[in-house]
């Protein structure tokens, strides 16, 4: 079952309005995007039992060992995020790109008489939450303000709590509810036009140093210490419309017919923390290599600012006047988590002096991320953790040929990245279809491209009525990526 739950929640019983956190939080921050560097991007990612360049700083450190000239390499990476939205039997596509910065960084190799001692440190794009819904629909059943308004009996609320109530209410304040036998009502209840517009941006950087050294022939250990940093941000566009001319009551003097109905949620999130990656590598020379990684949790400490903007307009009064209202709120907020372990086994095997195949399995159970917290509703959400994810196995696989003497390099690679949420189907997992090349542009100079194609299916609710989900999306993502990396070995 997936949940991505895309709704403000307003504190009863405060000044102010707060947002609600929730475990897909959680679940944003604990996952990677498609890694480091153009020849792993290539190889779908395959790249614990190489770890053949200085992407092994992220991939696995102790294939640094392995390296004997010193290495400068700089990338940059595109991402395109594209979805087709079916909503109410309307389909609707969006998308979004950007372009980043992939990875900067220096690999710097200590003469020793035998094995390896290598050291590298640099900047490493993560993750990049670049991604952007549209939908539209006719709602027939359902509208997002009986969402907004709180099931409370105000008489048994102190003066000072019923007008922080009342107060802080959008649809109370922009006059689309009223009081009714003590309780807030509204006579909205479906029949209009929905649709929204949700862009998401932002990512997560490794600022890393880390090292390998041979404690054995043919054998190394490795770590790498990373100091994460980056940001998030959500924005929602909300609109409902009475376009049907549904609510057709007498007007008043004073206020004209329920005609539109914006509700705009923006996020905007800094986040830190801090991982460590320790690894082994184990290579023979000209037939296979086999890498072990351990990835620690990341401890996060994360900021966020928010909004919540509501505008209403009703058709012309009998005065011929068209009423209009806008109220806004906004508030910050802090929390902290943790992700889960992550475990690699990755290998590569050598076929002659051209053919290289490698392929990594990665075991993250999701169920052990969590809120560090006391607070009881965040330890609610972690029990929810607990029953929605599910332990997972990503698979990548790739392939390398070298042509002859050409200074050239095909790739090509996939990758399975099961759902983490419990009982999704199959179409739900995302697969990554990937290629490349690598060219040699001078003796010392390398240049490689990598590309992937990525699919998959979920779902959003967006509000919830006391009956469960009141609206929701069905989606399908593709994406296109691609990295590009130059590389000085001297």
């Amino acid at each position: 079952m997936k949940k991505i739950v895309v709704v403000w929640s307003a504190v009863l019983l405060v000044g102010a309005p707060a947002k609600g956190q929730f475990a897909e939080d959680v679940l944003r921050f604990s996952q990677f995007g498609l890694g480091v560097g153009a020849s792993s991007l290539a190889m779908g990612n395959a790249s614990v039992g190489l770890a053949p360049d200085y992407s092994a700083l992220f991939w696995n450190p102790a294939g640094l060992a392995q390296q004997k000239s010193y290495e400068f390499s700089v990338g940059a990476s595109y991402l395109n995020f594209g979805n087709t939205t079916r909503f109410l039997g309307t389909r609707t596509e969006g998308s979004q790109s950007g372009l980043n910065l992939n990875s900067l960084g220096l690999v710097y190799p200590v003469p020793t008489v035998r094995g390896g001692l290598t050291f590298a440190i640099g900047f490493n794009r993560v993750a990049n939450y670049t991604a952007k819904t549209e939908f539209t629909g006719y709602n027939s059943s359902s509208s997002i303000i009986p969402s907004l308004i709180p099931d409370v009996d105000l008489s048994t609320l102190s003066p000072a709590e019923r007008d922080d109530l009342l107060d802080n209410n959008i649809p109370y304040q922009l006059y689309l509810a009223d009081i009714s036998g003590n309780r807030l009502v509204t006579s909205i209840s479906g029949n209009v036009q929905q649709s929204a517009v949700i862009r998401e941006s932002g990512g997560m950087n490794h600022w890393s140093f880390g090292g390998a050294v041979d404690v054995a022939r043919d054998l190394a250990l490795g770590v790498t210490l990373s100091i994460v940093s980056g940001s998030y941000t959500y924005d929602r566009e909300f609109m409902e419309e009475d376009i049907l001319n549904n609510y057709q009551k007498a007007p008043s003097d004073t206020l004209g017919l329920f005609d539109q109905f914006r509700y705009v949620s923006t996020i905007n999130t800094d986040l830190s923390g801090f991982n460590a990656v320790f690894g082994l590598h184990y290579r023979k020379q000209g037939k296979y290599r086999i890498g072990f990684t351990v990835r620690t949790p990341t401890y996060y400490t994360i900021e966020e600012t928010f909004s919540d903007e509501g505008h209403s307009r009703f058709d012309p009064n009998l005065n011929g006047t068209v009423d209009q209202f806008d109220i806004a709120f906004d508030g910050k907020t802090d929390y902290k988590i943790a992700t889960p372990v992550v475990v690699t086994l990755g290998g590569a095997v050598q076929f002659r002096d051209w053919l290289v195949i490698a392929g990594d399995v990665e075991y993250t159970d999701w169920r052990n991320m969590k809120f560090v917290t006391s607070r009881s509703d965040l330890q609610s959400e972690n029990r929810l953790i607990q029953n929605i994810y599910r332990p997972t196995f990503n698979l990548r696989g790739g392939a390398e040929v070298t042509l002859w003497d050409l200074g050239v390099k095909l790739r090509g690679g996939l990758q399975l990245r099961p759902s983490p949420y419990e009982g999704d189907p199959s179409d739900f997992d995302q697969q990554f279809y990937s290629a490349g090349a690598a060219f040699r542009i001078d003796e010392n100079v390398w240049l490689d491209a990598g590309y992937a194609f990525g699919s998959w299916k979920t779902f959003r609710d967006n509000y919830y009525s006391p009956g469960g989900p009141a609206s929701r999306t069905n989606e399908h993502v593709k994406t296109h990526n691609a990295v590009v990396t130059l590389t000085f070995r001297f």
